[in-house]
């Protein structure tokens, strides 16, 4: 069986012989939606769920940062836009928030890839405010004790429109909707406070904190009540869309942010949460190509997905482009010196918790348990240093797999679980 795999802007070309493979796992098939529809649903809806009063709001448009790019900011921000002004809103009375959370400000030469030149030339275009304190406003506080903090231009804003997709997620159950709001636009301190609660005193993962889980997850439930204080008194529409198992968008949809997103997790779940009949020997997988998998860190959400149709101590091979390297300092650190000893990195993160950590801890996990090989831009010396196998030949590495296994060709948006 020939298979391509994206690797960043290139493509990974492998043979695997039919009898080791149990599966090419891309999903339930759907139909694509053109770009031209996705303009036209979201130009009817935002008209739909637009106050009344709206052109003499202030309007802040909340989109994803350089990390979800496959949601094609480029092409539908400035359909928000065009709408909003055909609604009467000034282009004076409209701000773009980047939702960086505690990722890198973008510069301002990335502002067209995330918003689209139309946008970059006509609209104040802002990072969140992160660490700025001048530039966070206190809400309250959670039920959970979280103190949310908030971008000060969002909360001036009288109509909040969230622009962004949705995936499964590590901790949180699903990406998207109010997490656009926690960790998007709120401070640092506020992040990591509610991200926290994915780990439990003992230092161990808490077992509700996990993907494709709401319901009883904290992270969930914590960051539905900090969205509920920002928006207060706010009015809010979520525009929404989804990738299938091969990276193309099937789902658009806007409209008020927690039925517009609860329904586009459910859509999600029956095109890319697949059940397989066992785990396998091995698993070959690509993050998604150039759109998902420029630093290793972003690209580590299709290594969580990917690990569950594996058998414990099987073969892992992990194709990401990284071209942008790891991609945060603390994540490559801690992988880097934690390797030997990640008991230790649990306990420490639930007396003080950091995400880029936490993430690192859940990869050293994966590490100590299966034989993870990656294959990037990233050097021999670099890619062993952060723990992962490295190898010049991929056939050589195909050739010597035992067993049957598992290919994902889009692994961040493909969630497979074993049946039972």
């Amino acid at each position: 069986m020939k298979i391509k795999l994206e690797k960043g802007q290139t493509t990974l070309n492998i043979t695997l012989p039919d009898e080791k493979l149990c599966d090419i796992i891309i999903g339930r098939r759907v139909p694509a939606i053109s770009h031209d529809d996705i303009r036209t649903v979201i130009s009817k809806k935002i008209r739909a769920h637009s106050p009344e009063d709206i052109k003499d709001k202030q309007v802040a448009l909340i989109i994803p940062d350089n990390t979800r790019l496959w949601a094609r900011g480029d092409i539908f921000v400035p359909e928000i836009i065009k709408t909003l002004f055909d609604l009467g809103v000034s282009r004076e009375n409209i701000k773009i928030i980047i939702a960086t959370g505690t990722h890198d400000d973008m510069a301002k030469d990335q502002f067209s890839s995330l918003a689209g030149t139309f946008c970059a030339q006509r609209i104040d275009i802002l990072n969140a405010a992160n660490k700025n304190q001048d530039r966070l406003v206190y809400m309250g506080e959670t039920f959970k004790k979280t103190p949310v903090f908030i971008t000060r231009e969002a909360v001036e804003a009288g109509h909040i429109i969230i622009f962004g997709g949705i995936l499964h997620h590590l901790i949180a159950g699903f990406g998207g909707g109010r997490k656009y709001i926690i960790p998007g636009i709120a401070g640092y301190d506020t992040i990591q406070k509610n991200h926290s609660l994915a780990i439990r005193k003992d230092g161990t993962p808490h077992p509700l904190a996990r993907q494709a889980k709401l319901w009883g997850n904290p992270i969930n439930e914590d960051l539905n009540d900090g969205a509920a204080l920002f928006l207060e008194n706010k009015t809010c529409t979520y525009v929404a869309v989804a990738a299938s198992g091969t990276g193309d968008i099937f789902y658009a949809d806007a409209g008020p942010l927690h039925e517009t997103f609860i329904k586009g997790c459910k859509k999600l779940d029956e095109v890319c949460c697949i059940r397989v009949p066992k785990k396998g020997d091995f698993v070959i997988f690509s993050t998604g190509g150039h759109r998902a998998d420029g630093q290793l860190y972003q690209s580590t959400k299709a290594l969580f997905n990917a690990v569950h149709i594996v058998k414990e101590g099987g073969d892992i091979l992990f194709v990401a482009g990284c071209s942008e390297g790891a991609g945060n300092e603390t994540f490559s650190s801690v992988l880097k010196n934690y390797k030997d000893n990640p008991e230790k990195l649990g306990l420490e993160l639930a007396v003080k918790f950091n995400m880029a950590a936490y993430v690192a801890f859940r990869v050293l996990d994966i590490l100590k348990r299966f034989n993870v090989t990656l294959i990037s831009d990233l050097s021999q010396s670099e890619t062993e240093a952060l723990g992962f196998h490295y190898i010049d030949h991929v056939d050589h590495y195909i050739q010597n797999l035992k067993g049957k296994g598992y290919v994902i060709p889009f692994a961040e948006n493909i969630l497979p679980v074993v049946q039972g």
